[in-house]
């Protein structure tokens, strides 16, 4: 696996490189590392033109690159060091903390907390925020004294000691229609440069346009065979069968599939485990299994169409949607189509990258191509919410037989999918309440929960029992259905952080271990 690691001493001029699988480029006055693909023009990873660009626009060397990157400048002159990373804060996360006047950062939590013997508690005062958005926006972690670098900041060591800063990133203002014009010839660009020194091409396929457009650009335009993977539930909603009418239509595509079920659970643990506390997610499971089933196939990269909902929706550049206020009341719960940035950054990224880095597959996302956003940003009052001049040009350029499909959308999967039961599902419910976790926060869980809200009393809880005993006697379970995965959702978040309690906070874990075998059942004991 891919890892970008150090430390350094404040005030001192020497950084301590740990790093395993990133580029590397030095000259006699800069040192640098870049984990993932920092482009300069069109070039990608050019240590020479990355450090000439460093030396003569310092920490405004941002506005001057695109690509998807964690890039780490030290100046042997000065002992300084500089970490930035792309405008969506890289598909993985880069962590650091302080002991004994030493800072250590690494893209692996196991590895930082390994690496510096900080003690490990856990944040208890970002719980509640985890519990909202399941991320953490801003620079805090579960973990007391570890931080992140935010959104729109790099980070420098310095004697002065260790900050935050703010950075900018590239921007075109282009005219409404010169951007109609240039958005079909700049998104085929973006696909076909995250394609370049790719000879084996794989992509996740669903029944959406995101991942259809890459598989048009992949095989129509550049002609390359490739391999697309998708995955769906054994039971409820299954967008496979969708994917698998449409995949012959894409010449040299072969397609591969799983399915999530009761197995996809038994790994939960190993899936927290990977995320390393950063992000939950709905869609944990089927990116899992899809992570899984790219790994054993023997593909090492992965072009993903995620976060093209985001970039194309109005708000994405939005000063304030970017940076909001606190919430007034509690934690802002960030709405994945009023805040698309944060969104996209902190969660559909996060989810997508760091489980695929964790099986030793490089992510790469064409959607969030520099010049791609800024046509966006230039059609973001036509595209509105609904990325409608996106749906216009694959209408245009997609075969007929997949568009005819994109109103059948099976969706993702569900949490019913993991159990063959309703009495495995009670059983689960009762193993998270079990927890010591569980009892303490239960005001939190409670005042979150679906069904506290949804309590009713007087007339309206006696209307709404006679209506679900006339759906009980018409075997409508609608209600109930929608109410269990409501419930499940919510206790999943939080058997998520009781896991990463478990094996990240209590105990001596062996943190180089690439995986955690412990099954859910084991682990929740």
């Amino acid at each position: 696996m891919r890892q970008l690691s150090g430390r350094c001493c404040i005030g001192k001029k020497e950084y301590v490189d740990g790093s395993t699988g990133v580029y590397t480029y030095a000259d006699e006055a800069c040192s640098l590392w870049v984990l993932g693909r920092c482009l300069t023009g069109e070039t990608c990873n050019d240590g020479a033109a990355l450090l000439s660009l460093f030396r003569e626009y310092g920490d405004s060397v941002t506005e001057h690159l695109n690509g998807a990157y964690i890039a780490v400048f030290f100046r042997k002159d000065d002992g300084s060091l500089h970490v930035f990373h792309d405008r969506a804060t890289s598909p993985v996360a880069l962590y650091y903390t302080q002991k004994d006047g030493v800072v250590y950062l690494s893209t692996s939590l196991k590895t930082l907390l390994a690496e510096s013997k900080i003690d490990r508690k856990l944040n208890e005062s970002v719980i509640e925020e985890f519990l909202v958005n399941g991320f953490l926006y801003g620079a805090d972690t579960l973990v007391e004294g570890v931080h992140k670098i935010k959104g729109y900041h790099c980070l420098v060591i310095d004697g002065d000691g260790v900050k935050q800063q703010p950075v900018k990133y590239p921007f075109e203002t282009i005219p409404k229609g010169e951007a109609l014009e240039r958005f079909k010839p700049v998104l085929d660009r973006s696909v076909q440069r995250s394609l370049e020194g790719l000879d084996d091409v794989s992509f996740p396929l669903s029944s959406g346009y995101d991942s259809n457009y890459i598989a048009y650009v992949t095989t129509e335009l550049a002609g390359k065979p490739a391999t697309a993977f998708s995955v769906g539930g054994r039971r409820g909603k299954n967008e496979v069968p969708i994917v698998e009418q449409n995949a012959p239509h894409y010449r040299k595509l072969t397609l591969k599939t799983a399915l999530t079920d009761d197995d996809s659970l038994r790994h939960f643990p190993d899936i927290v485990w990977r995320l390393e506390g950063n992000v939950y997610e709905s869609g944990l499971f089927l990116q899992y299994e899809l992570m899984k089933l790219v790994a054993g196939s023997g593909k090492t990269s992965l072009l993903c169409g995620e976060t093209a909902d985001q970039v194309m929706n109005l708000n994405y550049l939005r000063e304030d949607r970017i940076f909001p206020p606190p919430g007034e009341n509690g934690p802002r719960y960030y709405e994945f189509s009023e805040y698309p940035y944060i969104f996209s950054s902190y969660l559909i990224l996060k989810k997508s990258g760091i489980l695929a880095d964790s099986f030793g597959i490089e992510a790469r996302y064409p959607y969030l191509d520099e010049p791609l956003i800024s046509v966006c940003y230039a059609l973001r009052n036509i595209s509105r919410k609904d990325k409608r001049v996106h749906v216009a040009n694959c209408g245009e350029c997609l075969p007929r037989e997949v568009t005819a499909n994109m109103s059948k959308i099976g969706g993702s999967t569900e949490f019913h999918s993991l159990f063959n039961s309703e009495r495995e599902m009670k059983t689960f419910f009762a193993a998270v309440e079990r927890s010591d976790f569980f009892k303490t926060h239960l005001p939190l869980i409670k005042k979150y929960s679906y069904e506290e809200s949804q309590k009713q009393t007087g007339v309206t809880l006696l209307k709404t029992k006679l209506r679900n005993a006339a759906l009980a006697l018409l075997h409508i379970r609608k209600d109930t259905y929608f109410n269990e995965e409501m419930k499940l959702k919510e206790y999943f978040s939080v058997a998520y952080l009781i896991l990463f309690q478990k094996l990240f906070i209590e105990g001596q874990p062996d943190f180089t271990a690439p995986s955690c075998e412990l099954t859910f059942e084991e682990a929740l004991r």
